[in-house]
């Protein structure tokens, strides 16, 4: 943020936004504090925070260590957005709800460049599904448990 004129400069594409410091001025350098938060079956659930001016649904997935080969679902990586009340529209030119999820699925050509062009906004919350295979694994387990145990009387 340059303290004379009171700009913050965000992205650096553009040279003539660029302002001559003299003496004097204040220069203030801040950590970009937008984030987004990942969640279920991905490599890691935890706080990230944004790489560069623009993160895509894939950056995100990256970022998250992708979608686990084991428990995870990539035909349903879901968007969790809140946005303001004020943007929200009945007109059909913005979010008709202030709550929003949007579903990704990875698992076709179109899915993929459709996650390359959905920017994460900041605060989102990236969900990495778990495969309904994992559950099914899961009940035959409790199942060959619950036998092992009856046979051990």
């Amino acid at each position: 943020m340059c303290a004379r004129s009171g700009h913050t400069y965000l992205r650096y594409a553009n040279p003539s936004m660029d302002t001559t410091l003299r003496g004097g001025d204040k220069v203030i350098v801040r950590e970009d504090s937008r984030s987004f938060l990942a969640l279920g079956a991905a490599g890691s659930e935890k706080t990230h925070f944004f790489e560069k001016d623009r993160i895509s649904a894939l950056d995100a997935m990256a970022m998250m260590g992708g979608v686990s080969d084991t428990r995870g679902n990539p035909s349903g990586i879901l968007v969790l957005r809140r946005y303001a009340s004020k943007a929200v529209r009945n007109d059909g030119k913005g979010p008709s709800n202030t709550r929003a999820v949007f579903v990704l699925d990875l698992t076709s050509a179109d899915g993929l460049f459709s996650a390359g062009e959905f920017e994460i906004n900041p605060n989102d919350v990236v969900l990495a599904t778990e495969s309904p295979v994992n559950s099914v694994q899961t009940v035959f387990r409790l199942i060959g448990s619950a036998f092992a145990i009856s046979a051990n009387f």
